[in-house]
């Protein structure tokens, strides 16, 4: 044999060597990888405070451990074989929420779902809390201590379910409310009753502290929290002419002033691109008034109302603020934008803690802050 034909046949064979030794050539590298991944939690939903969780793998082959939301760690995300992957779950302080945890090898892939309970209660209360304990829903301000105020709270039953409609704070000494409050949610949102024009006395109310049509005498009876605000249902409408829901207001601030604002809030609590859940709260000032009717019962006058509001959409809260001084405007238009204040700033003016049923950071970062940008229209 020739030098060259030896070499050849040196060349072909090392070829053929080098073929036959190529990953994934063999016979057990053609084979597809085995993947069996568990969570160790039990039932449909996360509990709401988070927590740390195993999550055992069964594999004979790489793999990854992959999950797109920021309130959900893995580690480690990657590795080979049979081990264990500890899942870190952040409390939740919003709605019910939910993610994936994606576990992967080259050819297999195996999906998670994780679905975390929500911070409030939602569907019939809005995102609210305690519809059973109205003193714990998120619009409802701290309560007074003092004998003189009365809490009220008013409901229906609506589609076959107990909504809370509104509350309100009354300072029987004064017949009038220290404030109202309510909220916008898909279901009070809705448009479907006319004024009713229903004035009655609340029945809440004992006789001897009730204001009457007389004690307006020279001004309007200005609701506080407005006839416009619940027309999603007779009854509801109803209940916003109860006395204890109205104020002395003057009469083109009644209808030019006031009316304004309360088109901004109606607006922002009828559009579901807005809010999940609007709250609210109205009042007018009991220890700055312009003076007291002149009926026996002297109802005061107040000097400035106010509102106080908190948008929550899509896990995020923002606050704002009104204070409007009681006074003749005429038939004038307002930027109500100039009226806008923060919630802290309301508070020192009022003396009212709004909104403290939310978990304190929340609260504390938005009820220093006044983002106008995020109110449409402002």
């Amino acid at each position: 044999m020739s030098l060259k034909t030896n070499q050849l046949t040196r060349l072909v064979i090392g070829v053929f060597l080098v073929f036959i030794s190529l990953p994934g050539c063999s016979e057990s590298n053609s084979e597809s990888s085995q993947l069996d991944a568990v969570l160790d939690y039990e039932g449909d939903q996360l509990p709401v405070e988070g927590g740390q969780y195993v999550l055992t793998i069964q594999s004979n082959a790489y793999w990854t451990v992959e999950v797109d939301a920021d309130w959900v760690s893995a580690s480690p995300r990657y590795g080979s074989g049979n081990d264990e992957v500890m899942v870190t779950v952040n409390a939740n302080e919003g709605k019910e929420r939910s993610t994936y945890l994606k576990v992967a090898t080259v050819d297999k892939t195996e999906q998670i779902r994780l679905l975390q309970k929500s911070a409030v209660e939602e569907g019939d209360n809005g995102g609210n809390t305690g519809l059973g304990d109205i003193t714990k829903r998120i619009e409802v301000p701290r309560l007074s201590t003092s004998d003189d105020a009365q809490f009220i709270a008013h409901k229906i039953e609506y589609s076959g379910k107990t909504i809370a409609n509104l509350s309100l704070e009354y300072s029987k000494k004064s017949r009038h409310a220290r404030w109202a409050a309510f909220t916008y949610y898909n279901e009070t949102a809705a448009n479907r009753v006319q004024r009713t024009d229903a004035w009655a006395d609340d029945p809440e109310v004992a006789p001897e502290h009730r204001s009457q049509r007389s004690d307006f005498y020279g001004y309007h009876r200005g609701h506080i929290v407005a006839s416009s605000d619940r027309v999603y249902d007779k009854r509801a409408n109803e209940q916003t002419f109860y006395y204890s829901n109205i104020s002395p207001m003057i009469g083109n601030f009644n209808v030019h002033t006031w009316t304004q604002f309360e088109g901004a809030v109606r607006n922002w609590g009828r559009s579901s691109s807005f809010r999940d859940t609007l709250y609210v709260v109205k009042g007018g000032t009991l220890d700055k008034v312009i003076r007291y009717t002149t009926t026996p019962a002297y109802v005061p006058v107040p000097k400035y109302y106010f509102m106080a509001l908190v948008n929550y959409k899509g896990g995020e809260y923002s606050g704002l603020a009104f204070w409007i001084e009681h006074r003749d405007y005429g038939e004038a238009t307002l930027s109500i934008g100039d009226y806008a204040i923060t919630i802290d700033e309301l508070e020192q003016k009022t003396g009212f803690d709004f909104f403290h049923n939310l978990p304190d950071d929340i609260e504390n970062e938005m009820e220093k802050t006044l983002e106008k940008y995020k109110w449409e229209g402002l």
